[in-house]
């Protein structure tokens, strides 16, 4: 895919994550608790806030740079996990199941999904944190994208931040990287 489809794919990604995180504030707080709404959406932002400034100004103004497409990916990939395993105070599991069957894949092209699984394995084979490996991997089965679950061990499925996830004991960057 090119420079622009990638520009495209992140558009729709990002879009997907926005639309996601909004419609959440349209729920009553007895079905989705603001507050864990508020904690999603503050890991969501660091990880913005880890891209260089001009690629987060172009993500932010719907013109993104093809560079972020790996980080968009995530982004979707880490929504779609803290739904899929927050608790019943949280979210609803009704209101979770209607949103991740609102996540726009769907309406993707063929091309688009194709760079989508393939930056997908990029992803798993350069992440070193057990749990989000197992995610990126599980991520096209749970999506409809593939017919086969990954083959990995089915850890004990449980979301952690991504500023957890590459932070040390003092919060300092354990050398992790967020991209490939």
């Amino acid at each position: 895919m090119s420079a622009d489809g990638d520009a495209v794919l992140a558009r729709l990604l990002h879009g997907c994550v926005n639309e996601l995180l909004s419609w959440m504030d349209h729920y009553p707080d007895d079905q989705v608790n603001s507050t864990a709404v508020a904690s999603i959406r503050r890991s969501m932002d660091w990880v913005l806030e880890q891209l260089p400034a001009g690629q987060r100004d172009r993500l932010e103004s719907g013109d993104p740079d093809p560079a972020v497409l790996a980080t968009v990916i995530g982004l979707l990939v880490d929504i779609v996990w803290w739904l899929d395993t927050c608790t019943d105070e949280e979210v609803d599991p009704d209101v979770a199941v209607k949103l991740l069957e609102s996540v726009g894949i769907d309406g993707l092209s063929g091309g688009q999904r194709q760079r989508l699984l393939e930056i997908l394995g990029h992803l798993a084979a350069s992440e070193q944190h057990d749990l989000r490996r197992y995610e990126l991997r599980f991520f096209p089965f749970a999506m409809g994208l593939v017919v086969d679950e990954p083959d990995d061990e089915r850890p004990v499925r449980r979301w952690v931040p991504p500023e957890a996830r590459i932070a040390g004991p003092a919060g300092d960057s354990a050398g992790l990287s967020l991209w490939p």
